[in-house]
Order: C-alpha cells, then structure tokens, then sequence
C-alpha cells in the first residue's frame, strides 16, 4: 500500500511539474496568426500577432504560461506585441525554414537567447548563418531591449535548428544546428552543439562530423526528440535522416537514412510523439511554385520501434496542399500548418489528436484548428523539446 502510494504521488508531482511549464503557451506565425493553449486544454486563435512571416518563426513565453517574445528572426516582439529596442535587422530570413529559436538564460529569465539562422546561398542579402542575439526583458522600462545583435557563431549554416534540455540541476541547454564542417560551407555535414548555461552561450562547439552523408538541401526542419536521445532531420531533396544524441556530451551518432516511398518523398516538417515512439513527417513532392496547383503532401507515420523503419511508413493524409510544419503542443497532439501554396496560406491548421497510436488511430483531423481572419502559412515556432518531456 505505501509502495503504491509513492508511486503514485510521483506520478501526480510529475504531471503538475509538466502541466507548470507553460514556455510553449502562446505561439506566434504565419500572416499574423496565433494560437493560446488554456489551462481546461481548449485553443484560442489570436488576432493581436505582429509578425508576418512565410516559414521561420518562434516564441516564448515564462513557467506561468504568460507571454514573453516572438520573432520571425528579423524582428523581435515583446508582450505587449511592440518592437523591443534594438530589436530589428536580426539575421533572421522569411524564407528559412527555422528562422530562429528562443532558449532563456538559465538562472536568468531575464535574458532571452534569439539564435537564428538564414536562408540558403543565392538569397539576397547572402546567408549570414548562425547567429544569436541578447534580449534583455527588463530593458527599456520593461518593454525589453537587444543588448547584443548578430553575435555570429557560424559564417553558413543550414536553415534547421534544435535544442533540448542538458541538465536538470542548472538548467543548461544544448542548442544544435546543422552546418558544414568548417561553418562556411553550402554542404552540410556537421552537427554543431553549443550549450547554454548560467554563464552564457559557450562559442566552442561539440561537432559532430558525418562526411558520408553529405547535405546539399538546406531546407526542412530539425528536431530533438523529447527526452534529447533522438534528432530527426529532413533536407528536402537530400532526404530524412534520423540520428541519436547524448544529451550528457553533445555528440550526435549513428545516423540512419530513413527512405521515403511515393511521390511525396521530399521531407519538410518533423515530429516526435511525446514517447518517442513514433516520428512524422510532412513531406511533398515539391512541385514548382510557379505551378501551385501541382503541390502534393503526405503526413506519414514511422515506428521507431520497428526492425526497419522505413518499412514501418504509413500515410496517415494525402491531399493537394503545399509542405509544411509539424510542431508538438504540451497537450501532447501534433500540429501541423496548412498552406495552400508556396505564398498562400490557409485559416487553419491540422491536429494529430492520437499520435501516439498506430496508423489511422493517430486521428488526423484536418482544418482542425480555425484561425479566424488570420492565415497559417509553412512554418510553427519551434521550443526546447524539453518543455514537452
């Protein structure tokens, strides 16, 4: 009885401890869209969003659940949905699939990390990379303020980045993008991990090196798994990949080419399921933009406990629209943009409601989330994965 008591207070502290981190309470994207996840689990569409945005984008709130930045990666929005001082030109870009990404200082809440990271060569203005920026929250009489700008960590860099949780005790954060293996390339090779803890961003890297597989895509998203033991990585036209991760050393390994089968093989959005156990993916096959009509996409569903992974592949939706982001929410469903076209969006967004259950008892619902006057377009703020766990 006492046995059973015990276990099942830790079950009740753990569920409080994760319904009280409210980082990934308000999300911002899309044409000034946004959506509130409540406390009694219903969603709000938000209608006083500034950004405008076609894919990057990210925001943050506090434990509490109460509103703190978000950003395209240019601009930077503070809760009052104003432009904080300072707080434009960062480098950023509208085209790049993971424009940027907020990590909160740990033992400082009051300092906010914006890492961002460009679009692809050829852009104009050229990729400028990997960099981060310093908010301070209590600049400016409190309406917050860019302290530093632009602080380069990479001179090239992909358009996908990720970060988890490192340690419990003082709260650091890894931070890992996807780059070549001297930072200044357009092939992508590398994995480079760079922790946040009390004392700052450490600008020397943990790099991880994977020269048989070389990326020449920079487009798709990047994902940490929940716990930090897997990273998912889709490239677009160089295909998925899926890697392990040591949460405790940084180091990225044993990479796994995951083929997609069908017309629709070209990954964009990625997602965990809370376990772990399954991966989805939004992929397309990329028709022209200037051939919209022609833009096909699937949602499909691989079992990361199968044997063979790739053959565990099952299409959960298939319908003319364009590629898109997946994004997991603390309820613990899926989300997923619905964009008619390449500049086109649409008022709603998908929801997996069951994700953790096989093939078509994933319950896809489609236009399940209505926007109201607001448009979604191709990306959803990415988080620590961490807030999820």
């Amino acid at each position: 009885m006492l046995r059973t008591l015990l276990i099942l207070m830790t079950v009740l502290s753990f569920t409080y401890n994760v319904r009280a981190q409210g980082e990934a309470t308000f999300w911002y994207f899309g044409e000034n869209a946004g959506i509130k996840f409540e406390e009694d689990g219903t969603i709000t569409p938000l209608l006083d969003g500034q950004l405008s945005t076609i894919e990057g984008c990210t925001s943050i709130s506090d434990e509490e659940g109460n509103l703190l930045l978000y950003t395209d990666g240019i601009t930077v929005f503070n809760k009052d949905h104003q432009v904080i001082a300072n707080g434009t030109e960062l480098y950023g870009d509208h085209s790049s699939s993971q424009s940027g990404l907020i990590v909160p200082k740990p033992g400082d809440p009051s300092i906010q990390y914006v890492f961002t990271v460009d679009a692809s060569a050829g852009e104009n203005p050229g990729n400028f990379g990997l960099n981060y920026t310093i908010v301070d929250l209590d600049g400016n009489a409190g309406r917050g303020r860019v302290q530093q700008k632009n602080i380069q960590l990479l001179e090239a860099c992909s358009e996908k980045i990720t970060a988890v949780l490192k340690d419990c005790s003082n709260r650091s954060v890894w931070v890992v993008a996807f780059a070549g293996e001297n930072g200044d390339s357009q092939t992508f090779d590398t994995f480079f991990a760079y922790e946040v803890t009390p004392a700052g961003v450490n600008r020397t890297p943990i790099k991880s090196r994977f020269e048989e597989f070389s990326i020449l895509d920079p487009r798709g998203y990047l994902k940490f798994s929940t716990d930090g033991t897997k990273v998912a990585s889709a490239n677009s036209f160089s295909g998925l990949y899926l890697y392990d991760f040591d949460v405790a050393t940084g180091v990225v390994s044993n990479a796994q080419r995951i083929r997609i089968e069908g017309p629709n093989r070209l990954p964009y959005g990625v997602e965990f399921s809370q376990s772990r156990r399954f991966l989805y993916v939004h992929a397309s096959n990329n028709e022209s933009v200037s051939e919209p009509e022609g833009h096909e996409s699937s949602l499909l569903q691989f079992d990361l406990r199968a044997d063979d992974i790739a053959a565990s592949m099952i299409e959960i939706d298939n319908r003319p629209i364009f590629r898109g982001a997946l994004q997991l929410g603390f309820d613990g469903r899926i989300y997923r943009t619905i964009s008619r076209n390449y500049l086109e969006g649409s008022p709603y967004l998908g929801v997996i409601n069951e994700p953790e259950r096989l093939g078509a008892d994933a319950d896809y619902e489609h236009d399940a989330i209505f926007l109201q006057d607001r448009n979604g377009r191709q990306g959803l703020p990415p988080f620590i994965q961490s807030f999820f766990y």
